[in-house]
């Protein structure tokens, strides 16, 4: 509040308080002047006073109308000069007639005159009480009501009572002044004290609203440290797992190649291959959700892939629930890895399926959204976003379920329905491509999941899908050195190179490796992998070439941090898991021995699927191709 504005409500504070009392004078005003009159009249024949009775009653009457008048609309601040004017003209008016009727009615009399001269001193101690809160108001009253008095006194030859009426309205003036100013000192101090506790209050609020906000901050810091902490343990039990499953379906592969024609052994083989498969596909997840992935975006027309998963949904879903998918008018390209994106929304779907399991619909939309402060996700900037929406008619979920729906390995599915994986996964892949995810629930009431991916400056090419087919490989006497300090990825390499014709040399740690490259003048080409003890791959190509300019090199690696970058760059790179084609066919590409395109069958695309789900997509998954 400022100046100004304080003033006039200290203003309009002293004319509410003035007014408060109005009622109390009137009444004792119209008492005493009955008093005087009645007194005066009855015993001394003063008829006079009747009349003054008379005047006081239709004064102190039109002063009780105003009154009433304030009281109902009067109250206002702007107003309360015209209020404050009005009731110092009528508190004028009233102290005037009593000091003229004491003037001119009274006789030389002494004993009525000092009897008067009491009451009227009276009424000016009791307006002091009254109008002590607005000074005015109090002089306008006291003055005309004493002066009159003390000059009938001076006339009449009584200069002592004429001094004391005189000394008295001074006195009295004096003493409403310092009441007045101490009530407006008052007023002030309240006023302070008020403004005070708001500001108080509103502070209050704001550290109450800021503590909030921390602990809030605080809690998202805790799940991102802990999100962290799980993605490291995840990226480290990742580099294992990858060697381990290189090896187990390398070795399954190579003897599925030598297995002949037992039909039993070969299913016995293709069953664990695919459980290896399986377990690589679990692994790849568990680095998504973590944000470690390795991931090619690329503009991606999102018509084309929701026509890829309307096919695929049709066969999973069930006839009971009804799939609609509908994409916005110029839908614009979206910059994502397009195996990722078909991934995630294969998830969302069956995750919408397992909500509805008396059927219901199932819609995905696709529309072009440009996000502003308004209506974005909380960690993304402004800017053009394709949305691709997942909405479903289900149970939907309560405002905890809501609150863990991103936790890894959260789920409200019976045992062995859900891994806990699937939302984390899909946010872990928004979140690495530069969107985000947000879900929209209540009990009973459905779902709503909006995966807000970016768009791309430029619309994609669309490709040629290839026929899988088997890897097509000159034979060659190329010399190779392989180095992984994991016996059996570096048994199975070496084995699987061998067999295509390559003259291979072993070495289980980087310096037996440089040694090779030292000893072997005529090496064409160096596979090593990525994290070993003592020396990465990438310090044992740099050393190596040192040694041999020009010398062939393949980085392997099932590192986490490797496979989220794409590589080391310049340096070619093969991710493990990888199969004896995908291996065939790094070799010959870093090589440059093959002369015709190469086609292989890689693994079946995997999400993460119930018991139930994974009966019903066998022998309808469909291979990715590779040029």
């Amino acid at each position: 509040m400022d100046r100004t504005d304080a003033t006039n409500a200290l203003f309009a504070a002293q004319v509410r308080a003035l007014y408060q009392h109005i009622p109390t004078v009137l009444l004792v005003n119209v008492v005493n002047s009955a008093l005087v009159a009645i007194v005066l009249a009855s015993y001394k024949r003063q008829t006079w006073w009747l009349a003054f009775l008379a005047l006081t009653i239709v004064l102190s009457g039109a002063h009780a109308l105003g009154w009433a008048r304030y009281r109902r609309d009067g109250t206002a601040a702007k107003s309360a000069a015209r209020w404050a004017a009005a009731a110092t003209v009528g508190s004028g008016l009233s102290g005037l007639l009593w000091g003229v009727s004491s003037a001119v009615l009274l006789p030389d009399n002494l004993v009525e005159q000092t009897f008067v001269g009491f009451v009227i001193g009276g009424m000016c101690a009791a307006s002091l009480v009254a109008f002590s809160n607005y000074l005015p108001a109090f002089v306008a009253y006291v003055f005309p009501a004493t002066l009159p008095m003390a000059a009938r006194f001076f006339l009449d030859g009584w200069t002592v009572h004429g001094d004391m009426m005189a000394v008295f309205a001074v006195t009295m003036t004096l003493a409403a002044a310092n009441s007045t100013r101490e009530f407006v000192t008052g007023l002030r101090l309240n006023f302070d004290l008020t403004e005070k506790t708001t500001e108080l209050i509103a502070a209050n609020r704001r550290l109450r609203l800021e503590i909030e906000q921390r602990r809030a901050a605080e809690n998202q810091l805790q799940q991102i440290h802990k999100m962290e902490a799980i993605g490291q343990l995840t990226g480290g039990i990742a580099h294992d797992f990858n060697n381990l499953l290189t090896v187990v379906i390398g070795h399954l592969e190579m003897v599925q190649a030598r297995s002949g024609t037992d039909q039993r052994i070969a299913a016995s083989l293709q069953t664990a291959l695919i459980a290896a498969e399986r377990g690589a596909a679990l692994t790849r997840h568990l680095l998504a959700f973590a944000r470690r992935q390795h991931l090619d975006p690329k503009s991606v027309e999102i018509t084309d892939v929701l026509g890829a998963v309307e096919a695929l949904l049709k066969q999973t879903i069930g006839p009971e629930i009804e799939l609609l998918i509908r994409s916005g008018p110029d839908l614009h390209p979206a910059w994502v890895d397009p195996n990722q994106l078909e991934l995630a929304i294969l998830n969302l779907a069956l995750n919408a399926r397992d909500a509805m399991p008396g059927g219901g619909m199932l819609r995905i939309d696709a529309e072009n959204r440009y996000g502003t402060d308004g209506n974005l996700p909380p960690d993304l900037q402004p800017n053009d976003y394709v949305v691709v929406s997942v909405t479903d008619t289900g149970v939907g979920m309560n405002k905890e379920t809501l609150r863990r729906a991103f936790e890894p390995f959260f789920t409200t599915k019976e045992a062995g329905r859900g891994s806990g994986l699937g939302l984390s996964i899909v946010h872990g892949f928004a979140a690495q491509s530069g969107g985000s995810i947000e879900i929209a629930s209540a009990s009973g009431e459905g779902t709503k999941v909006d995966l807000w991916l970016p768009r791309a400056a430029a619309r994609g090419s669309k490709g040629t899908a290839l026929s899988p087919g088997p890897c097509v490989l000159e034979r060659s006497s190329a010399r190779i050195l392989v180095c992984d300090d994991d016996w059996g990825v570096l048994t199975f390499v070496a084995t699987a190179l061998r067999d295509d014709g390559y003259m291979v040399w072993e070495a289980v740690t980087p310096f037996d490796a440089l040694r090779i490259v030292q000893r072997e003048q005529l090496l064409d080409l160096l596979v090593v992998d990525y994290a070993m003890p003592g020396m990465n791959g990438v310090n044992v190509i740099d050393r190596a070439r040192v040694t041999r300019r020009g010398l062939k090199v393949l980085l392997m690696s099932g590192h986490s941090d490797v496979l989220r970058s794409g590589g080391i760059a310049g340096i070619p790179l093969l991710p493990k898991p990888f199969k004896v084609a995908e291996l065939r066919e790094r070799i010959s590409e870093v090589l440059g021995l093959h002369h015709l395109r190469l086609v292989w069958a890689s693994s079946t695309r995997s999400i993460l699927l119930s018991p139930t789900d994974r009966e019903s997509r066998r022998g309808i998954a469909r291979p990715a191709t590779h040029n």
